[in-house]
């Protein structure tokens, strides 16, 4: 009974990663932390422009501009114009409302939402396009580094033609999901930004 009970009390207990691997663990939970809220805040931009390009948030109305000026030159120019808002709806009009936007004409009033700040945006194909393009790339982007972090735990296999299922089943199935939104988010991006080019050019 004794030595039963000896050999119980000498059973070796689980080996602890040691501190360099702990530390590498932390550090690497640390950096998908910094990913993930800077990601969100990057992804605030183009979903707040969305509602609005969308007409699903703002306040609907007409800008007429009465002069337009150009600011800069060449590729870093900005046309600011400068003219009235009236609300759709009627109860709010600004008589000193101000656009930057190119395709506008004096005297020519055109269809705008009014957001929360006082900015006015044109709820257009373009540009409602042109932010999914974003919220898009942030996503491939967010990926293809939480992708880094992954790959350069000691746990994941990279080295040569090593296959995804190679490594432990939670790993295989990150490496395989952020791989997709990180080449997917490019791909799709891509195309969204395109097509709200074509948009562009042909007015919508």
């Amino acid at each position: 009974m004794g030595h039963h009970e000896r050999a119980v009390g000498t059973e070796a207990a689980p080996a602890e990663p040691p501190p360099r691997s702990r530390a590498r663990t932390a550090l690497g939970a640390a950096l998908v932390l910094v990913i993930l809220t800077a990601a969100g805040l990057a992804m605030r931009l183009p979903l707040d422009d969305f509602r609005y390009t969308t007409g699903l948030s703002g306040t609907p109305g007409t800008f007429t501009a009465a002069r337009c000026h150009t600011v800069g030159s060449g590729r870093s120019s900005s046309r600011t114009c400068t003219g009235t808002y009236v609300a759709a709806h009627g109860g709010f009009t600004a008589r000193t409302a101000q656009m930057d936007d190119g395709r506008i004409e004096p005297g020519r009033p055109v269809r705008v939402q009014r957001e929360a700040d006082g900015s006015y945006v044109r709820p257009l194909t373009s540009g409602a396009l042109e932010d999914v393009a974003g919220a898009f790339l942030i996503t491939s982007v967010t990926a293809f580094l939480l992708l880094g972090v992954c790959v350069s735990s000691p746990r994941v296999v990279v080295e040569g033609d090593a296959p995804l299922r190679a490594n432990p089943r939670p790993w295989r199935m990150a490496l395989s999901v952020l791989l997709t939104l990180s080449i997917g988010g490019g791909v799709a991006g891509a195309l969204a930004f395109a097509a709200g080019f074509v948009m562009v050019l042909t007015g919508h």
